[in-house]
């Protein structure tokens, strides 16, 4: 869980107080420890377009919302960052599980992996890949950048990095 702590420790520091995910086995330990903070709200939802319009709402009420999923989750919600969050300038942390990279197991997984930094350069969302564990410091930068572009940002961690948080 060493690993959970430190994302999730950036990201309260960064102001981050408001958590949805979508189920994902890499991000289990963080649901885990924001299931359990009495500090933040946290809540699962079944879909991530649902899950980006209450980040949205939750914005408009003062918060810092994140989204938390995997990242075959960002086909499912090109629209919604779009229509949504990009035109109404909405600051939302995106903290995605980036399932098919190189430990993944599960083949059906590469096929959106290829394709992920290519999906954000087109939306025009930056980008910090944390692919190790010195990676996970540059989070609060991230979040500063979504509050002064008053736009999302990604932060993708990569599957090696996270399946042996324990």
């Amino acid at each position: 869980m060493r690993i959970s702590k430190k994302i999730i420790k950036n990201l309260k520091k960064g102001g981050v107080n408001f958590f949805l995910s979508v189920p994902c086995k890499l991000l289990a330990n963080m649901i885990k420890i924001l299931e359990k903070d009495k500090g933040v709200y946290y809540s699962s939802v079944p879909r991530e377009e649902e899950g980006i319009g209450i980040c949205a709402g939750a914005y408009l009420g003062n918060k810092i919302p994140c989204i938390m999923m995997q990242n075959t989750g960002i086909g499912n919600s090109v629209n919604a960052i779009v229509s949504l969050l990009q035109l109404y300038n909405l600051p939302i942390i995106f903290l995605i599980s980036y399932r098919g990279t190189p430990g993944e197991k599960i083949g059906a997984q590469v096929g959106m992996a290829k394709i992920t930094k290519d999906i954000f350069k087109i939306l025009n969302i930056p980008v910090l890949h944390c692919s190790s564990e010195n990676d996970i410091e540059q989070i609060i930068t991230y979040i500063n950048h979504a509050k002064i572009s008053e736009s999302p940002v990604a932060i993708l961690c990569d599957f090696n990095l996270m399946k042996d948080d324990t």
